[in-house]
């Protein structure tokens, strides 16, 4: 069996309108109608009305009542009153309402067909009745005489079918307006269906219903963040995931009010990119407590809708990073460790074979000398980076580190006050005290004298985290935008970048400061601290 074919949105606008239209042209023509009845009607009683108070006031009319036969004066009068105004009777009557005067002789004499008590009591009546000639409009109005004696009484009325006579002559311009009207209705909802179908195409409602549904279970079911920005930059969508991701409140129905993305508090860096809706691969960011690969693409623009000009906004997921983050930074830290337990086999080995020539040499207490000397070094290090007890990533970081320091000929000092309420969490921790250290290895690696030196201290209400060392510094602070590098090779120009992003996010700040080497230094808000 066919399914009856539902109708699209654009014919349902159509259709409606034009409903619309022809339902308010309905409404229009009636009430022109019914006011030009009542225009025609008005003027029907006004005419009445002032023929009679004439003929009332008129001395011959009065005066013939007094006449042996008034009918031979007043007929006369009458007709010619009716031809001058346009009346179609005109009943002169004797206070009985017996007619005197009437446009069919025969119904002289007879008895007036209407309201006469008010005219008998002195007043003016205005009224529609049937009589002889039909339905009129008819005023009757008493006539006295110079001793204000009510001698008689005087009736004119127009019919009703003079009234539409009258009406007629004005429905052509009535008709021509209804045309008009439907013509232009016609024509916005054409326009209008044109503008719905390029938007919805021919979909009907319940598809139209049943896509915004998948869309939003789509949207929320999906464990990628996404967020959306108009042609302005300014955010107008994002899902739970990305709610979560970047630290912000929940939207029901994932749309929100036109936000620009410096206003919800993201940071500066993602609030940036949302801002330009400039296509980026695979960046990564700093999101809330967590670090965040982001790929941004702008929308296809609409030429049907927009003319072309330009993207209609743009679309950005995000994925959490930080577990994979964190997984290469502790693989770092172990294939740093292995390297260099493996490079100080050696020295321990030479180390080993000195002390046993020395022993075998009689020289106990040079060998004594040795080992105590080896193990001290080794030791204060030690003491000075695990001091850092609540910080159990950084500790494990620095150690690391200090190998490393060793094999390549480096002097590495760490100075941390104890118990530092740092205010990064240890994914951030090693994200930015890492690249920091790797950065300063880097650029000291084969110079004489090479020395790296990490501190951690508070200062007031800021927490400070310092790296210097003694290679040449960058010549100015656009190292931190990403992809600007001192270095060669693929995959540079992040880790700066990244660490500046974390520590903004946190409401810091990073900077390198003036002097002999290079000396980057990043303060944090106290209050931040975990």
């Amino acid at each position: 069996m066919q399914t009856r074919r539902s109708w699209s949105i654009a014919g349902r606008v159509f259709g409606i309108q034009m409903g619309a239209v022809l339902g308010a042209l309905g409404l229009l023509v009636t009430a022109l109608s019914i006011e030009a009845q009542w225009n025609a009607e008005g003027e029907a009683r006004d005419r009445s009305l002032a023929v009679c108070r004439m003929l009332a006031s008129t001395p011959e009319v009065v005066d013939a009542f007094a006449d042996a036969d008034p009918t031979a004066s007043l007929q006369p009068r009458a007709r010619s009153a009716m031809a001058a105004s346009g009346v179609d009777f005109i009943t002169i009557m004797t206070t009985d309402g017996v007619r005197l005067t009437h446009p069919n002789p025969d119904q002289i004499g007879k008895q007036f067909l209407g309201t006469i008590t008010a005219a008998q009591r002195g007043e003016t009546l205005v009224e529609t009745f049937t009589g002889t000639l039909g339905p009129s409009v008819r005023a009757v109005v008493p006539i006295f005489d110079n001793d204000e004696t009510l001698v008689g009484i005087v009736s004119a009325g127009v019919t009703t079918r003079q009234i539409s006579d009258a009406v007629l002559p004005r429905l052509p311009l009535i008709l021509v307006l209804a045309c008009v009207i439907v013509a232009i209705g016609t024509a916005a909802a054409a326009l209008s269906r044109r503008v719905v179908r390029r938007v919805a195409g021919d979909l009907a409602p319940q598809r139209l219903r049943g896509m915004v549904s998948f869309y939003e279970s789509v949207l929320h079911s999906v464990r990628e963040g996404v967020v959306i920005t108009d042609e302005r930059g300014d955010v107008v969508l994002y899902n739970d995931e990305a709610a979560d991701l970047l630290g912000l409140p929940p939207s029901p129905g994932g749309g929100v009010e036109p936000t620009p993305a410096a206003d919800l508090g993201v940071s500066p860096d993602l609030a940036r990119m949302l801002a330009s809706g400039t296509r980026a691969v695979e960046e990564i960011h700093a999101g809330a407590d967590r670090v965040l690969l982001v790929n941004q693409e702008p929308m296809t623009p609409s030429g049907s809708l927009r003319g072309g000009n330009g993207a209609p906004g743009a679309v950005m997921t995000l994925r959490d990073h930080s577990a994979l983050t964190a997984l290469s930074g502790e693989l770092d830290s172990v294939r740093t460790m292995s390297e260099a337990l493996r490079s100080q086999t050696h020295e321990h080995s030479n180390l080993l074979h000195t002390i046993v020539g020395l022993l075998e040499a009689g020289e106990v207490e040079e060998a004594v000398n040795i080992i105590e000397e080896s193990s001290q070094a080794s030791q204060k290090l030690t003491d000075r980076i695990a001091g850092a007890r609540r910080e159990p990533a950084l500790s494990a970081l620095l150690l690391g580190k200090a190998a490393t320091a060793n094999e390549w000929g480096v002097a590495f000092a760490v100075s941390l006050d104890q118990d530092l309420p740092l205010p990064l969490t240890p994914t951030e921790l090693v994200s930015v005290v890492g690249n920091l250290v790797d950065n300063a290895l880097e650029a000291v690696r084969g110079l004489p004298d090479a020395a790296v030196t990490v501190e951690g201290r508070a200062a007031g209400s800021d927490i400070v985290i310092a790296v210097r060392d003694t290679g040449r510094g960058p010549s100015d602070d656009r190292v931190f935008e990403r992809g600007v590098t001192t270095k060669s090779g693929p995959h540079r120009g992040i880790g700066l970048a990244l660490v500046r992003s974390i520590v903004e996010g946190r409401g810091g700040r990073i900077e390198f400061l003036p002097g002999d080497g290079s000396h980057v230094e990043v303060r944090l808000p106290r209050d931040e601290a975990r």
